[in-house]
């Protein structure tokens, strides 16, 4: 730029008389806002070069640091590796791995190199160890098929109504993690506590004719309840909140079970969940006809409708229960094999839920273990108990469940579900694009697995 500047003023044969009060070098520097020292150092360096070329420049400051390929490969591999199988890496450890290996490196040399590489110390997305389990991508795989085989069009709308169910708990206690602290200061957990049920359904379905989508509570879906209560006597003193608490469904006032207040799921059992799931799918087909219904594989959800032979079952009883569902078996077989091929079978026993929701026209899909991010009700659980947190303290667990219920009907509307909906569709895509390279783990698990969890997505 400096000598094409200077080749023009040299030839400009137009110049007024006070152009020629000006040095060209000065004249160039005012031009351009650089000193005169700069024009004719690079004036000066394009002379002496004689080729229209300059003297490469040095790079000021510290070299960009390229690490080496092989230290990239190992340190890739130990990081993969480490966290498939849910073990803890310090710079410590890697510093030692990469000894081993033949490579000393500083502490700050290797924290340099992970930057480059992409890597940073933290907690990253929790997930667990079974997620990418053999198993369970092959049943994630057979779960995303039945789920965008319900899906049209461009928008993704579904020809059959979408349910998704689940359960949740919320503490007396329960606040936001977030709180003002000192530097460095303790923050207290209250720990358990008392603590609500919560069971509950939302839908999302084409709107009419339109393509337009449309989500909401399944009416009369929603029940809270304090595991703890019993129903009111026939002696004694009325209690205070009895009236409060008399909308319990009667099978959870019946049902005699030890209150939990560690693990939610032990105030649920299969008789608690099917009476409530049959009321369901019978409020679902009179008002939206036959939906699919998707839910996680708590062990109440699958009680099936007959017993499976265990290791405990004598012989006899296998080879009855075998002949009953038409396998065919050599007389030569052993018990285990007996019972092994009586796990290769048991599907064909049918979950109790899933015999219901027929009688009504619906399918059932169960989703895959530790898929939270799959179940858009998870995000509806996030926000009503957000509302408990941000409007606490809490006098009793009365006081929470009424906050919970007045969170559902304000805060939780079509275009929060719909939005929910979506980011569970946008992770299925994601996985069903993925799972051809997946990272597999080496550990296994049952196809039906019991686990359960409840997280926000």
């Amino acid at each position: 730029m400096i000598i094409n500047i200077h080749n023009y003023l040299l030839g400009d044969s137009s110049t007024s008389n006070d152009h020629h009060k000006l040095t060209l070098r000065k004249h160039i520097a005012e031009i351009l806002g650089v000193a005169e020292g700069t024009v004719g150092s690079v004036v000066s360096d394009w002379y002496n070069r004689s080729d229209d070329t300059f003297t490469p420049h040095k790079v000021l400051g510290r070299p960009k640091f390229q690490p080496d390929e092989n230290v990239s490969e190992l340190l890739r591999t130990k990081i993969l590796d480490a966290n498939k199988k849910a073990e803890q890496l310090s710079t410590v450890i890697l510093r030692q791995y990469l000894l081993e290996q033949g490579y000393n490196f500083s502490k700050w040399k290797l924290l340099r190199v992970l930057h480059r590489l992409g890597y940073y110390f933290g907690q990253g997305e929790r997930r667990n160890i079974l997620h990418e389990s053999p198993n369970n991508v092959a049943y994630r795989c057979r779960y995303l098929r039945f789920r965008f085989a319900n899906l049209e069009g461009k928008n993704d709308v579904p020809r059959r109504p979408e349910v998704f169910l689940d359960e949740s708990y919320c503490h007396l206690h329960h606040t936001s993690r977030n709180t003002w602290v000192p530097h460095q200061g303790v923050v207290l957990a209250p720990g358990h506590g008392p603590l609500v049920v919560i069971f509950g359904a939302i839908i999302v379905f084409r709107n009419g004719s339109s393509n337009k989508l449309h989500g909401e509570l399944v009416p009369n879906s929603v029940h809270i309840w304090d595991p703890t209560i019993k129903p009111p006597g026939n002696r004694g003193r009325k209690r205070n909140n009895a009236d409060e608490w008399d909308n319990i469904p009667d099978v959870v006032k019946d049902a005699n079970i030890m209150p939990n207040q560690v693990d939610y799921h032990g105030n649920f059992n299969a008789e608690i969940f099917e009476d409530l799931f049959s009321t369901l799918c019978k409020a679902l087909y009179e008002k939206y006809g036959p939906v699919n219904i998707h839910m996680d594989g708590a062990s109440y959800h699958k009680r099936r409708v007959e017993n499976i032979p265990t290791s405990n079952t004598k012989k006899q009883e296998i080879i009855d229960w075998l002949n009953a569902h038409n396998i065919v078996f050599s007389d030569e077989l052993r018990r285990p094999e007996l019972l092994e091929l009586v796990q290769m079978n048991k599907e064909k026993v049918t979950f109790a839920c899933v015999k219901i929701a027929k009688q009504y026209e619906h399918e059932v899909s169960f989703t895959p273990p530790y898929h939270c991010e799959l179940q858009p009700i998870e995000g509806i659980w996030s926000v009503v108990k957000g509302e408990v947190a941000h409007s606490g303290p809490h006098p009793n667990l009365l006081s929470v469940r009424n906050t919970l219920l007045n969170a559902f009907k304000k805060k939780i509307t079509s275009q929060v579900i719909i939005g929910f909906w979506r980011r569970a569709l946008k992770n299925a895509k994601e996985y069903l694009e993925f799972d051809d390279n997946a990272q597999l783990m080496d550990e296994d698990f049952d196809e039906y697995d019991n686990s359960d969890e409840d997280c926000v997505i």
